[in-house]
């Protein structure tokens, strides 16, 4: 099962991705990417490369998409719910809902992810960014989006009230510790 982030607005959103930022030394060519390649990537010491075990002399140069880090490629990804997702809906009071995705990160962030994956820490903090970004940028004094998150087929089940959560975009700080939980509801005002 898969964990869904829906965002709710007044009007209209970008549909798409944003926040990608690709390396000067990408030649990718808008073609279909096969592979993903990150220049800050560093191999433990006595870790097998994947060229080694896998012959991927078929992918070209310009079917690679290059990135300094992984914080770099990325981003969220923001898709219309279209017909087939309506009952998560009825959780939203905002007539416009979609479904936003984590590119290369997530929406949680936790001090021992810090300390252990400090390039993934990076790309959930990136990832967290850009949405509250999409929001600082798109909302207008005293508007309200609202964030939900569920479980893939748990969308007709009730929101947990005692995760429910206001944030004011105004004076908003991201700590130590962030996380979009299951069935929490949160309203955000700008």
């Amino acid at each position: 099962m898969s964990l869904f982030h829906y965002i709710g607005s007044s009007k209209e959103l970008p549909l798409g991705e944003r926040g990608r930022r690709k390396s000067s030394a990408d030649k990718s060519s808008g073609k279909l990417t096969k592979a993903i390649q990150f220049r800050s990537a560093h191999l433990p010491e006595g870790t097998i490369p994947l060229e080694q075990i896998v012959d991927l002399s078929h992918i070209q140069e310009d079917e690679i998409e290059v990135y300094d880090s992984m914080e770099d490629a990325a981003g969220i990804y923001i898709q219309d719910l279209g017909t087939w997702n309506g009952e998560i809906r009825r959780h939203f009071k905002n007539p416009f809902v979609y479904q936003i995705a984590a590119n290369w990160g997530g929406f949680s962030v936790h001090p021992n992810l810090k300390e252990n994956f400090p390039e993934q820490y990076k790309a959930h903090v990136k990832c967290i960014r850009e949405l509250f970004d999409l929001m600082k940028e798109y909302g207008s004094n005293h508007e309200e989006f609202e964030l939900y998150t569920c479980w893939d087929g748990e969308e007709k089940q009730r929101k947990n009230n005692k995760l429910h959560k206001i944030i004011d975009l105004e004076t908003f700080q991201l700590g130590d510790a962030f996380e979009l939980k299951d069935k929490q509801y949160i309203l955000i005002k700008t």
